[in-house]
């Protein structure tokens, strides 16, 4: 990956300073979705000379209805149960995780700081936030990712700053230590999203985890994210439109969504999902006509497409043609050096974009 996204690691916000590799070296990323909770296990290594990272395992654990919800952990309980089942069935040993955060009160936003120590430059960052971070500062937890060297001339640096509302964040790390993990390191979703699937080849790119409640958009160019959004729309909300308007039961809704998306399969189902789909693509040429206005002269080339609701039939077609932009279903194995079987086939997997890419933050 690009050394710009690799430096987005250190995601140490508001826990315990736990270490974030396992005494066997596997680092362990936990996604925790509106459907399932889900966990990668990677190692690093090198091929060929230049860094890698392999996976060791990979699984996931429905969880019921409601649990969580856009982003946040509304049943503790349901969340640590799953888990515990996630680490026995799996037979997984390791206990040190680093835990994915999304939510739309999340804020990233570009900033240049003086070219402090660390321990001085967090102070300083109550002052910073001040005027471009809306939550109250005392119900935040701040942090600041670093991008590229100091400017001698100024002597500044660039970076992002990141605001997150602190209840959430500590209402998922006490589910996930109830469990008898302990976490390591709170990383944000949308980085551990850039790890996992930004194109180092492209120049300008999107890449957008679409979810069951919420969908996360990350716009980067050469690696460097420029837009960082959670919108609360997803995969649900096409279903419960099928539900609202087609007169389907919700199991039934499910199903066709699934098989038909927006093809032209059965007409009646790809109009209602079309519709439901068209307001998520509306947020999505927002956040592309932002980028332009903030970059002028930047041409947006591709975009990457990742998680569960991403698999719709006909779904990359249909953005490819609202957007102007050619656009695929991202591999959340692609930096991954094991993911073909002996046959030189991608192996079938249950990976994550974002609990892989949690995990290659802790070993890139």
């Amino acid at each position: 990956m690009a050394k710009q996204i690799k430096q987005q690691k250190h995601r140490q916000v508001g826990v315990g300073k736990v270490g974030v590799l396992n005494t066997d070296g596997h680092a362990i990323g936990i996604d925790l979705g509106a459907t399932s909770v889900r966990a990668a296990i990677i190692t690093p290594g090198t091929m060929d000379g230049r860094p890698s990272v392999t996976v060791n395992g990979l699984g996931e654990q429905p969880l019921p209805a409601g649990a969580v919800v856009a982003g946040v952990v509304s049943d503790q309980g349901a969340v640590t149960r799953a888990l515990k089942t996630l680490w026995d069935e799996n037979k997984f040993e390791c206990r040190s995780v680093i835990l994915g955060i999304a939510n739309q009160q999340v804020v990233v936003r570009d900033i240049s700081l003086p070219n402090l120590p660390p321990a001085q430059l967090m102070k300083t960052l109550p002052f910073q936030a001040r005027e471009i971070v809306p939550i109250p500062l005392d119900q935040a937890l701040l942090d600041f990712a670093p991008l590229g060297m100091p400017d001698p001339a100024t002597d500044t640096i660039n970076g992002v700053l990141i605001a997150a509302p602190r209840a959430p964040v500590v209402t998922a790390v006490q589910a996930v230590e109830r469990a008898g993990l302990k976490v390591a390191r709170v990383d944000l979703a949308s980085f551990a999203l850039l790890r996992s699937i930004a194109d180092e080849q492209v120049e300008v790119e999107a890449v957008i985890d679409i979810g069951a409640h919420i969908t996360t958009i990350v716009i980067h160019r050469q690696g460097i994210p420029k837009v960082v959004r959670a919108v609360t729309r997803g995969g649900a909300e096409w279903t419960d439109l099928l539900v609202t308007k087609g007169g389907m039961q919700e199991a039934e809704a499910e199903a066709a969504k699934c098989a038909v998306g927006v093809t032209s399969q059965d007409p009646k189902v790809s109009t209602i999902v079309g519709q439901a789909v068209r307001p998520l693509v509306a947020e999505i040429r927002s956040s592309i006509q932002y980028f332009g206005s903030t970059n002028p002269g930047a041409v947006l080339e591709r975009v990457a497409l990742a998680g569960r609701s991403s698999q719709l039939p006909g779904l990359a077609e249909m953005f490819s043609d609202q957007l102007g932009v050619p656009t695929n279903v991202a591999d959340p194995m692609r930096h991954v050096r094991n993911r073909y079987n002996s046959k030189g086939e991608p192996k079938e997997h249950a990976a994550t974009a974002v609990s892989v890419g949690l995990a290659i933050g802790a070993v890139a």
